[in-house]
């Protein structure tokens, strides 16, 4: 139970520094022999730390006193027990990660060199992979991998996947005389192998002193064809590569070792792209310097000021001009503000913002952002402040903004204002009450303040400091134009000592 809610508080951004690799195929394709050279390997290579490499397994160490029990029962009861490992792995993994991350003097994490990387026999795509090819609960054969939907092979929004999937590709010939070597010296194994295995009833009972799934794979060319179908329709991992198995284990260990290496090498450089982002080369890449604050907190007047000093483009608040002209009161309690809102909105700004992010990657110019995704993502959990999908939409903002930070380089500006300060202005510029309707002007705009403003700063705080971005947070409660210039000098001197000052520009 302890683990438990220890892994339902940690979501996506709270994740450690890691590598994850996870080795796919059916019985007898040479997973667990691939996991030992992999690891043996990375330990060996000049690259990367030989304390910071590790191999694991789903179900781990921990739970193997409990997997004969749920084997022994089998159907459903096992395959809950081995999606549960899953999870119960990815706590693991990611604990001991953060031992090493948060360790100090030569034996912690003191470069991208020392990331921790995971070697892992079996994740979730087993479990998924296996329940799918297996037969559904009529006893019929299972359905075409191919005409399933989509839905059915991502991993879960709860559960990381890895940075690299292997699959092991291998001839059945090939299984089967691997599979009656392995049944001559071993002695008999559990089932389940971490899928999860169906009674026995379910199928041919077994025929030898090993997996039982050995068996049935023998006895069913097309399961293991399902398997392999549904292995390779898996959506979550960052890459997934196919390794051709059937040759001798070192040729395969050789040939997975190169994909690891180029894959760990792409995160590492990621990493410090993050790391560094103001140091070196990454001081010559494209800015994007998002402005974020409550409604009414300056964040248009200042964000094309600003684009104006600096000779920026200036993108406005997505949320803002994707809504309809005609606005209804409390319009920002339901999004793009039509009667009945729209359970879509908040996803709809997310894909579009991500979309000019895109767009914008393929420019040189700097740019100022109004809002963003933190931004974007405060206004979503004000509309939903019990969503059940919170660490989804946490998660996904987080990796919006690592997606931007391989991109160009990433600042933050974030505009502080009281409670009243919105209520003020929105009496005496017309336009703001225009832009968003409301019924009852301050217990509304203190509601938005709590959101945008207090919970909006934690959140922006949180994932500037876990990526490693610049954030200047400052008051804006003054209004007139000597108060927007001192603004402006403060965010133009954060951006670039150098660059003019708003009194020496027309």
């Amino acid at each position: 139970r302890a683990s438990t809610r220890h892994m339902n508080n940690n979501d996506e951004e709270d994740s450690p520094a890691c590598f994850v690799v996870a080795v796919e195929g059916l019985d007898g394709s040479g997973k667990s022999t691939l996991v030992r050279k992999l690891t043996e390997g990375m330990q060996s290579s000049t690259h990367q730390s030989p304390d910071h490499v590790y191999s694991c397994a789903t179900p781990s160490k921990s739970l193997s006193p409990f997997r004969p029990v749920f084997d022994r029962r089998g159907g459903p009861i096992a395959r809950a027990f081995y999606m549960c490992s899953n999870y119960i792995l990815q706590y693991e993994i990611r604990k001991a990660a953060r031992a090493i991350n948060n360790k100090g003097g030569s034996s912690g994490v003191t470069s991208t060199q020392d990331i921790p990387v995971f070697v892992v026999d079996r994740f979730f795509s087993s479990t998924c992979a296996y329940t799918i090819g297996w037969k559904n609960t009529a006893g019929t054969p299972a359905e075409s991998i191919d005409n399933l939907p989509d839905s059915l092979f991502k991993w879960p929004p709860d559960l990381k996947p890895p940075d690299l999937m292997l699959i092991l590709d291998v001839s059945d010939n090939v299984r089967r005389e691997r599979v009656t070597s392995r049944a001559e010296v071993s002695p008999l194994v559990s089932p389940g192998g971490g899928r999860g295995s169906p009674k026995e009833d379910d199928g041919p009972p077994p025929a030898s002193r090993h997996n039982p799934w050995d068996d049935r794979l023998s006895n069913d060319e097309e399961l293991g064809q399902r398997i392999v179908a549904a292995h390779r329709r898996t959506i979550g991992p960052q890459c997934v590569e196919t390794i051709d198995a059937n040759g001798p284990s070192n040729e395969v260990a050789e040939a997975a070792l190169k994909v690891v290496r180029d894959e760990l090498t792409k995160k590492k450089v990621s990493l410090n792209n993050e790391n560094n982002m103001l140091n070196g080369d990454a001081a010559s890449r494209p800015i994007t310097l998002a402005i974020t604050g409550t409604h009414c907190s300056g964040k248009r007047t200042l964000g094309m000021r600003l684009a104006e000093i600096l000779g920026w483009r200036f993108d406005p608040e997505l949320g803002d001009i994707l809504r309809p002209d005609t606005l209804v009161a409390d319009c920002h309690k339901i999004g793009d503000g039509r009667s009945g809102g729209r359970e879509d909105w908040d996803d709809f700004v997310h894909r579009e913002e991500c979309k000019r992010d895109e767009e914008s990657g393929s420019e040189t110019c700097n740019r100022v952002v109004e809002t963003w995704h933190i931004g974007n993502l405060a206004w979503a959990l004000q509309r939903m402040p019990s969503a059940s999908n919170e660490s989804v939409l946490k998660a996904r903002a987080q990796s919006a903004l690592r997606e931007e930070v391989r991109r160009r380089s990433i600042l933050f500006v974030h505009l502080q204002i009281s409670p009243d300060t919105p209520v003020r202005r929105r009496k005496n510029e017309p336009g703001n009450a225009a832009r968003l309707p409301m019924v009852d002007e301050l217990a509304e705009c203190t509601g938005l303040h709590d959101a945008l403003d207090t919970q909006g700063l934690k959140l922006l705080s949180h994932s500037a400091q876990k990526i490693g971005l610049p954030l200047l947070v400052l008051k804006n409660d003054a209004d007139g134009k000597e108060a927007i210039d001192s603004i402006l000098t403060e965010i133009v001197a954060f951006v670039n000592p150098n660059q003019v000052r708003p009194g020496d520009t027309a």
